[in-house]
């Protein structure tokens, strides 16, 4: 089967939709599959993920030139500074910037109906409503290929975001199935879309690359592990007031974060100011598996307490080295950390997120209970001999409708996941 996967662009360090798109085409090319992932923009010279598809033997196209991405960098920069200059008015700049993106990738539109007539995939697997998502959509339906969109956040989320979704909702109707990350995001993506069936459930990827080795802390302090970018939505802010109250009745306590953003120097400042600088360690973005992997061995607990999220990667990678699991309840991760996995509390809520810290840090028997399930969880959902079935049975029914020309259930035979048979998304 070919499965060409296509996005606007690689956006950076820490993209779950970038993570998604390179491990569904490096597993389904590991299972005999002829994966390749076309951008409309080129990726940076050094960019690692490039890298690691190099390394998988994944093909990478792109459509635009290198000196046109540059351009819309510097298009970018001088917009940030015309927000910052001009603060009042920056939801219109703004949105003023990216309708002018938008219209300048589909100039890109026959590019693309060319190239897919030459490589003639089987399916195009598109992710995220990026500026280049219309376009590659069109595209492919004009060119027969039947074309899957993949929601990997909640729709119309975060705020600021709405004329991007206002776009794209246009286009769903001609893709052949409209796909989300888990059971409630889907139940959502349904609600706003335009069309008439059902979103489909189609889960992450999150392979066990190094094999499995559990960790515990042998010096008695209990380490709280942080991984996303360090900006307002992801809540770094709030952790660290809720780390500073919670350390207060359970001193033998750690922070360990991971990762960069525009409120770093404000989460440095803060931890100085509350007396935390020896108990907050700051890591940086990990570049490799491995330094992932060894930065979730090296963890007790794992918290993310974002304000907006769809299915976070990051929780999923946390729960295959056997953590327990401190977040918000936010989109779509209820269904990712139930009771027994870990807890749940509401978004910008330090007090509650205080609460969850001191009781994870003083009940080691909770930690290993939640742990030992978060690791079965993840085993039963998102390994790749649990998705990979899911992935290649979605594909096959695309086909065959569109061999057929039948756009209704070919009444194929559904693959075994609980969130596949066991909700009503995918009926």
């Amino acid at each position: 089967m070919k499965i060409l996967f296509c996005k606007n662009n690689f956006a950076g360090p820490i993209s779950g939709a970038d993570e998604i798109v390179l491990t569904y085409a490096t597993e389904l090319r590991a299972a005999g599959h002829a994966t390749s992932i076309l951008l409309v923009q080129p990726p940076a010279k050094n960019d690692p993920l490039a890298a690691r598809l190099r390394a998988a033997n994944v093909p990478l196209d792109t459509l635009a030139s290198p000196a046109f991405s540059t351009s819309l960098a510097t298009a970018r920069r001088f917009a940030i500074r015309a927000m910052r200059t001009f603060s009042p008015f920056s939801g219109l700049i703004l949105s003023n910037s990216r309708k002018v993106v938008f219209n300048l990738l589909q100039q890109y539109h026959v590019a693309c109906c060319e190239y897919l007539k030459r490589k003639r995939p089987d399916v195009v697997h598109v992710l995220t409503p990026d500026p280049g998502a219309v376009m590659l959509v069109r595209a492919a339906h004009e060119t027969k290929i039947p074309v899957v969109y993949q929601e990997v956040g909640i729709p119309f989320h975060p705020p600021g975001f709405e004329d991007v979704y206002e776009r794209f909702v246009s286009v769903m109707p001609l893709c052949a199935e409209v796909t989300a990350l888990s059971p409630s995001l889907a139940q959502e993506l349904h609600r706003v879309s335009t069309r008439n069936s059902p979103a489909k459930v189609l889960p992450l990827i999150s392979p066990d690359h190094n094999g499995f080795h559990k960790s515990e802390s042998t010096n008695g302090v209990v380490t709280f592990g942080f991984a996303a970018r360090l900006e307002h939505l992801k809540g770094p802010l709030r952790l660290l007031e809720a780390f500073s109250v919670a350390q207060q009745t359970h001193g033998e306590m750690k922070l360990c974060v991971a990762g960069e953003g525009s409120q770093r120097r404000e989460f440095v400042a803060g931890s100085r100011r509350l007396g935390l600088e020896e108990k907050c360690e700051l890591v940086g973005v990990y570049k490799s598996i491995e330094e992932r992997s060894e930065f979730m061995k090296s963890i007790d607990v794992f918290v993310l307490p974002s304000l907006t999220e769809g299915t976070p990667n990051v929780i999923i990678e946390a729960m295959a080295h056997e953590k327990p699991i401190i977040a918000t309840a936010v989109g779509g991760v209820p269904d990712l950390v139930p009771e027994d996995v870990g807890i749940l509390v509401p978004p910008d809520d330090s007090g509650a997120l205080a609460a969850a810290l001191t009781r994870m840090a003083v009940d080691i028997e909770l930690r290993r209970k939640m742990g030992a399930e978060a690791r079965r969880k993840y085993e039963q959902l998102f390994t790749p001999a649990a998705v990979l079935p899911v992935l290649l049975d979605l594909y096959a029914g695309m086909i065959e409708k569109t061999r057929s020309n039948n756009h209704f259930d070919t009444g194929r035979p559904r693959v075994s996941h609980p969130w596949i048979n066991g909700g009503t998304t995918n009926n």
